[in-house]
């Protein structure tokens, strides 16, 4: 979306026209499926970045949701983010000892007359080449703190794909989640259990194939949606499923939306998606989320998106 407003902040204001049933949201259309093929090519690496030097690379990434008209960070919505009580900040995006780590700290601010609590970072990837179906992973250390909000997800078009979102509070607790912003707007999520992940590094990926979509974290499958789902909503496989009508998945990820990556940490309003602080309070001196590499794979068949 061009002009002031900008699209991340456009799609998270968007609302349904009408009320959906608890089967609408997990159950679609029929359609015509082939059935189910499996591309086994190799995964080929096409984008990566294994933080290297002492810089972030600005042919990669910027520090800012780049929507406005001349993909500058000045709109409203360029350093700020849904429910988050954060202004993303340059100056806490840094580059170290083959890591990013991306801080957090109490301070408030405005933006675009947007009063915030605290600051956080972020960084989006940037070029012509946007991806669809392929392996998005990240090494990482997750930090530990009431309110924190650490992300690894993809965004375009009307399409999100959460590989995780965590809350500091709960470091134990992985979240992943598929959005579809779209008029009605679709989300699907899911939630497993861990030990504390803030306490090491762990490869967190997903897997998005045509007909599914898979997390990892350590190798270990955590959480699996279908492009098709039964009359309940249950996902079919990806593989080995016959040919016929299927109903469809409404929060499935859209092909033809080309995701940019993203990994942030902001701080969550009190009342959000984490139990953000009512009052400013220091988390301890090095608090950040660090990032040993992100890579993005994709079949020898596939190619990015335009």
């Amino acid at each position: 979306m061009r002009g002031t407003l900008s699209l991340l902040a456009a799609v998270l204001l968007a609302g349904g026209a009408s009320a959906q049933s608890k089967s609408e949201k997990r159950v679609g259309p029929k359609v015509h499926d082939d059935g189910g093929r499996c591309d086994t090519s190799a995964w080929q690496l096409v984008f990566s970045d294994e933080f290297d030097g002492d810089r972030l690379d600005p042919e990669r990434w910027r520090t800012w949701f780049p929507y406005s008209n001349d993909g500058s960070d000045r709109c409203d919505g360029c350093r700020v983010m849904g429910t988050s009580n954060t202004i993303f900040r340059d100056e806490l995006v840094q580059v170290s000892g083959g890591q990013l780590h991306l801080g957090v700290r109490a301070r408030a601010g405005e933006w675009y007359g947007q009063r915030k609590e605290h600051e956080g970072s972020m960084v989006h990837s940037v070029g012509d080449v946007r991806f669809t179906h392929g392996r998005f992973e990240v090494r990482c250390r997750i930090p530990k703190g009431t309110g924190l909000w650490p992300a690894f997800w993809g965004f375009g078009g009307e399409t999100e794909v959460d590989v995780f979102e965590f809350c500091g509070e709960r470091p134990d607790l992985f979240k992943g989640a598929l959005h579809r912003w779209g008029r009605p707007k679709f989300s699907n999520g899911g939630r497993k259990r861990m030990p504390d992940l803030s306490q090491d590094f762990h490869d967190y990926a997903v897997e998005w194939e045509r007909d599914g979509i898979s997390w990892y974290i350590d190798g270990q499958l955590v959480h699996y949606r279908g492009r098709f789902v039964d009359k309940r909503g249950r996902p079919l496989p990806a593989c080995g499923r016959e040919a016929g009508a299927h109903f469809t998945a409404p929060y499935f990820p859209r092909a033809g939306d080309g995701l940019h990556i993203i990994l942030d940490l902001a701080v969550s309003e009190p009342k959000g998606f984490c139990k953000g602080p009512k009052v400013p309070v220091p988390w301890p001196e090095g608090t950040s989320f660090d990032v040993e590499h992100v890579r993005v794979y994709q079949r020898s068949t596939a190619s990015p998106a335009p």
